[in-house]
């Protein structure tokens, strides 16, 4: 069901200030963000309960690099909260060490 929410999103993206600041740091633009998730994402990890809304962790590629996404689904908008290259503490990109 998220990952169709998110999908209803795509050309309402909102990327917050941490979210922001961490692209800059891994040399990533917001559009570079952008055209990774409208080419393709998977679910990674799905946060339901999260207290302060609905959220999850995608896996897509910018620059044929593994990048992390975590953002949220708020009515029509898809929320960028923060992006990262996963690096220590994780198997494969897809699970956890």
């Amino acid at each position: 069901m998220i990952n169709k929410k998110i999908r209803e999103c795509l050309d309402n993206i909102r990327h917050t200030y941490h979210a922001l600041r961490e692209e800059f740091n891994d040399n990533i633009t917001a559009k570079e963000i952008e055209d990774a998730l409208k080419k393709g994402f998977e679910l990674i990890e799905d946060y339901p309960n999260d207290p302060r809304g609905h959220s999850c962790l995608l896996l897509t590629q910018v620059n044929d690099k593994p990048v992390h996404i975590v953002c949220a689904t708020h009515e029509d908008v898809l929320v960028i909260v923060t992006v990262y290259i996963p690096k220590e503490g994780w198997k494969n990109y897809r699970e956890r060490k």
